[in-house]
C-alpha cells in the first residue's frame, strides 16, 4: 500500500496543480480539486505508514480545503455557469 501511495500522491498532486493552474473552466478546475483530494489521501497514507503525524495533519486539512474546492467548482460554480448560459440564450432569443 505504501509503495502505491508513494507514486499516487506526487503524481496526483502534480496533475491537479496543472489542471487548476490551467484555468480551463469550472469543470476542469473541479476535476483538479478531485485529483488534489486523491493526492492528499495518498500523502495521508504515506504519513500513517511512516509515522509522520505532521504529514497526516497537513494533508487532512488540505483534503478538507480540496473538498471545499470540489463543492465550489463542480457544485456552486457549475450552477452559475448554467445560469449565465441560460441568460445568454434568453437575451439572444429576444427575451423568450
Amino acid at each position: 500500500m505504501e509503495q502505491i501511495a508513494n507514486w499516487v500522491a506526487p503524481v496526483a498532486t502534480t496533475l491537479a496543480a496543472v489542471l487548476v493552474a490551467a484555468n480551463l473552466g469550472a469543470r476542469i478546475t473541479g476535476v483538479g480539486f478531485i485529483v488534489f483530494s486523491i493526492g492528499a489521501l495518498g500523502w495521508i497514507a504515506i504519513g500513517l505508514a511512516t509515522g509522520q503525524a505532521n504529514l497526516v495533519w497537513q494533508n487532512a486539512i488540505l483534503l478538507a480545503i480540496n473538498l471545499l474546492g470540489v463543492w465550489r467548482w463542480l457544485g456552486l460554480r457549475a450552477r452559475y455557469d448554467k445560469g449565465a448560459a441560460a441568460a445568454t440564450r434568453a437575451t439572444a432569443g429576444g427575451g423568450r
